[in-house]
């Protein structure tokens, strides 16, 4: 019989992105259904981004700019490097597939820590790379145990900090040494900071900061989160010259759209609005996090938009909140049972959802 499909996409387990708010709200008879389950803005996106999309809609028959070359520049005036050392992706997750189209190979290696977020192994999956698994040290990444997992036939190892689903970050002392530690000929090290603008640790490194000591290092980052841009799908990746010139070789020539460009390029003018953002998301975690504290909630140290939460009967909770209106993310389904992931909110929905767990 012809043998049609790639055994290696066996091992991909696909990506459950959950049913639509529009679906939930008719299936559950609710008026109203709040998402925290996701990470997303809860303040939405800057109105110059808004005003920008509209202002671009009229030219949506258009193609985009293929290599995002506005807001490359951009990104790299902010940041004090190279357009040359960016990459613009269709959020991290198109990234993440850049990366393994480019370097990874059957038989690599690809070391990263249990459990992290999905799409790291998936694109190592689709390469025919095998998956070496690093368990957290609780909700730490153990960056020791990650070391000596790595050997010649390692091709990159994901970190992730903050981490997701955990909500912790690796501190400086610890990166630098672990990245000293893997020698003159290192493998690929991405370094996923998707939530780094939620950070309040004074002991967090900038990955970017890094990048001219260490040649094999990948920085991620996004406009989804901080921007609040998630429905368009933007994201970046910081590296050498040669790293995005590889990448750039297996890019789609248009692979990100117009107005997720013009909506990007807003947002970086606007940031009052991103500091606004960065505020209130620090103000409520503390809030999500004393209210956790007073009814005897365990939690992880959140350094991130969202607070992983342990309850006695994560299901019944999760089924309760939303009976309530309120969404979260069931904690087994990101390798964590017995959890539930919960972004942060307005005052008022986090006032809710502290009465609901408390009933």
């Amino acid at each position: 019989m012809r043998k049609i499909w790639r055994a290696a996409v066996d091992a991909v387990t696909p990506y459950e992105a959950g049913k639509s708010l529009e679906t939930l709200v008719a299936e559950l008879g609710l008026t109203e259904l709040v998402r925290l389950s996701a990470n997303e803005n809860m303040l939405g996106a800057s109105p110059r981004a808004i005003e920008a999309v509209r202002r671009e809609a009229a030219s949506i028959h258009l193609y985009p700019d293929g290599g995002s070359g506005a807001l490359r520049d951009a990104l790299a005036r902010g940041l004090g490097i190279s357009p040359a050392q960016i990459v613009v992706g269709n959020g991290a997750d198109e990234l993440i597939t850049l990366i393994a189209l480019a370097a990874f190979e059957p038989g690599d290696e690809i070391v990263m820590p249990h459990p992290s977020f999905e799409p790291y192994a998936t694109g190592a999956n689709i390469a025919g790379a095998r998956i070496v698994q690093s368990p957290l040290a609780g909700y730490e990444t153990d960056l020791d145990d990650i070391r000596r997992r790595a050997t010649p036939r390692t091709k990159a190892i994901f970190l992730c900090s903050p981490h997701n689903p955990a909500t912790t970050i690796i501190r400086r002392e610890p990166l630098v040494a672990f990245l000293d530690a893997l020698g003159a000929d290192p493998p690929l090290v991405v370094l996923d900071e998707a939530y780094h603008d939620f950070v309040d640790d004074p002991d967090y490194p900038d990955g970017v900061s890094l990048l001219a000591h260490y040649p094999r290092l990948v920085v991620l980052r996004t406009f989804s989160k901080i921007a609040g841009l998630a429905g368009l799908r933007v994201g970046y990746a910081i590296a050498s010259l040669e790293a995005i010139d590889r990448f750039n070789r297996v890019r789609a020539p248009y692979n990100v759209n117009r107005l997720g460009q013009v909506a990007a390029l807003a947002a970086l003018e606007d940031p009052d609005h991103a500091a606004r953002t960065r505020k209130f998301v620090l103000e409520e975690r503390a809030y999500l996090a004393a209210g956790f504290e007073h009814r005897g909630i365990a939690f992880a140290p959140s350094q991130a938009n969202f607070l992983l939460v342990r309850v006695a009967d994560a299901r019944h909770a999760r089924e309760r909140l939303l009976a309530g209106g309120i969404l979260v993310r069931d904690g087994a389904a990101v390798g964590f049972p017995g959890h539930l992931r919960i972004t942060v909110g307005t005052r008022e929905i986090n006032e809710r959802l502290l009465k609901l767990l408390e009933e």
